[in-house]
């Protein structure tokens, strides 16, 4: 994913949005895992993952991202990762 961005200022904010997204996503993660009582990298952790915690991130880098004031920048970005997912299943 290629950044561009004019000022330092916004390239800023890009980087706290993702560390604050990665850290409230592994947080939640253990939350989830340790509610359904899942061993780590176990069959069942892997699927609770990809439906689950996936999905989770995505939702708070754009809720982070509204607050932000950054909501287009990642809605764009995410859009065109979902395209590009959806492009590939047959």
């Amino acid at each position: 994913m290629k950044i561009t961005k004019k000022n330092t200022k916004d390239f800023i904010t890009i980087i706290i949005v993702f560390a604050l997204t990665g850290f409230t996503t592994v947080y939640c993660s253990s939350l989830i895992t340790d509610f359904f009582g899942l061993e780590k990298w176990s069959l069942s952790y892997i699927v609770v993952y990809v439906f689950l915690i996936f999905p989770t991130y995505h939702l708070l880098l754009l809720g982070y991202a509204f607050l932000f004031g950054k909501f287009d920048f990642f809605w764009r970005r995410i859009k065109k990762i979902i395209s590009k997912i959806s492009s590939r299943i047959p």
